[in-house]
This record gives structure tokens, C-alpha cells and sequence, in this order.
């Protein structure tokens, strides 16, 4: 009776083993975590940069130099052109959608490619790939891809940009002035002018200031305002765009009021002046 019952103690233990190994077999076959913005944005743009061939001679890149202007539409807005637009000048890039706001960035170095070319500019990748594209049935020589956030755009490009306003890295002040404050807030000699601002990568901004007795200096901040940290900038260190305009905070008039306007946020309420160098 004891040896039935040794054999039979046995044979639970080895069904219950079985039970644990089957209950704990799904947990060894997960699913994959979905992949990061980044890592979306990565795939995307390899794919895309193989898509315009490798690096162009002289003569393929004279088809991408230049400035460019491309729109493109939104599935969510039943797919009509003009949804979202796209401008990219030889120092700044502007991308605009209705309704979320615009964003851009200093445009860095052109990668010319025999078929197109690529360029990042704040959060913006940007790629410019030379085939017909047809907009509102009218055939267009390029198709554009904007990668931003995770998400990709694709419509029509042109060279040559519209006449009209251009834009500047002021374009976009109002998403920059919680660095902009958290900056002029720790500046050693005031009254200070910002001669740009401008996203990085990772959520953090880079703001450049002249300050009163005329020193140079670049700070550098979150995208909320925190942890701002200065370095001092030689008088040969400059970057595109910089000084046109300039940001002056606060309601006062500046000295140059031909040349300035007011700069408001989004409920009507006064940030400052933006100054333009010509006027």
C-alpha cells in the first residue's frame, strides 16, 4: 500500500511540474516592447537614406542645393494637400500642422545624395528625393519625407520657397520661452538680448544671449526650463540665423522700434519684441 502510494505521490509531482512548465511557457514568448520613437525614427530614416543612393558627385548635388518648400496631407484630415507644410532654407527649417503648431530647427549639413539628400534640423529629419510627386494634379519634380516624433510625412516638394514672410528660429518663440526665461534668469548683466534659440535633441533647448557689457554666452536648458547651464561663446562663434532677428523680453519698447514688433503667445499675452536687423 506504502509503494502505491510512493508511486502515485510521484506521478502528481510530475504532473504538477508539467502544469508549471506549460503556465510559465508563455512568459518565455512575450511579445516584443514596441519600439521607441527614436528607434521608429531610426529604422525610418535608414530606410529612407538607402532609398537616395549613395554620396553624389558635382554634379547630382546642383539638383538639391538651394532652399525647398514641399506639403503634404494628413490621413486624419481625409487626405487634403496643404495639411501639413514644410520649409527648408539654407540655415532653417520650419515644419507646420494645423491645429498642433509649428516646430523647426537650424538646418546642420546637407548630406547630398545621387538621388537626394538629407538633412537634420532641430527634431526634424528631413529628405528630399528627386521623383515626380503629383499635388492637387499638379506634377511636382520631388517628393519630401519628414520624420518628427516618431511619425512620417511624405508629400511634394519644389525647389524655391514662396514670397512672404520667411521663417526664423523666432517662428516658433513661444514653445522655447520656458528655457528662454529659465535662462535670462541667471544672466550676469542685464539687460540681455537672445540672439537665437533653438531644440536639440533629447527635450533640451539652446539659447544665445548677448548681454549688456557685450559678452557672448550660450546657455543650456530642458525644453520646461530646468537645469540650465552656461558656457561662454568666442566672437567667432556664431551660428546660422543668429542675430536675425533678436528677442528682447518683456513689454518695453526697444531703442529700434521701427524694427521691432511685438511678440505674443497664444491667448494674446505679450512675451516681448522680436528685432529684425533690416526694416
Amino acid at each position: 500500500m506504502r509503494a502505491m502510494l510512493r508511486v502515485l505521490g510521484v506521478v502528481l509531482a510530475l504532473a504538477a511540474s508539467g502544469c508549471q512548465r506549460q503556465s510559465g511557457a508563455p512568459e518565455d514568448q512575450a511579445a516584443p516592447a514596441s519600439p521607441t520613437n527614436a528607434q521608429r525614427e531610426a529604422e525610418l530614416a535608414a530606410e529612407q537614406l538607402a532609398a537616395i543612393g549613395g554620396p553624389a558627385n558635382a554634379s547630382q548635388r546642383t539638383a538639391f542645393e538651394g532652399e525647398f518648400q514641399a506639403s503634404g496631407s494628413l490621413d486624419s484630415l481625409g487626405g487634403a494637400e496643404g495639411a501639413w507644410e514644410l520649409t527648408l532654407l539654407e540655415d532653417y527649417a520650419q515644419f507646420s500642422r494645423p491645429g498642433l503648431g509649428e516646430d523647426g530647427g537650424v538646418v546642420g549639413a546637407r548630406d547630398f545624395r545621387e538621388r537626394g539628400l538629407r538633412v537634420v534640423a532641430g527634431p526634424l529629419t528631413i529628405t528630399i528625393k528627386q521623383e515626380a510627386c503629383t499635388a492637387s494634379g499638379v506634377e511636382l519634380p520631388y517628393v519630401a519625407d519628414v520624420l518628427f516624433e516618431g511619425v512620417a510625412y511624405q508629400g511634394c516638394a519644389r525647389r524655391g520657397v514662396a514670397a512672404g514672410a520667411r521663417p526664423t528660429w523666432a517662428s516658433v518663440l513661444p514653445e522655447l520661452m520656458p528655457a528662454i526665461d529659465a535662462c535670462l534668469a541667471r544672466a550676469e548683466s542685464p539687460p540681455v538680448r537672445v540672439t537665437f534659440a533653438g531644440a536639440l535633441e533629447e527635450g533640451e533647448v539652446s539659447v544665445r544671449l548677448r548681454e549688456s557689457d557685450g559678452a557672448r554666452r550660450v546657455c543650456t536648458a530642458t525644453a520646461a526650463g530646468d537645469n540650465a547651464r552656461f558656457e561662454h561663446l568666442s566672437d567667432l562663434d556664431t551660428a546660422p540665423g543668429e542675430g536675425d532677428p533678436e528677442f528682447q523680453r518683456g513689454a518695453e519698447q526697444p531703442r529700434r522700434a521701427a524694427c521691432a514688433e511685438q511678440a505674443l503667445d497664444s491667448s494674446g499675452q505679450v512675451l516681448g519684441w522680436v528685432i529684425r536687423r533690416r526694416c
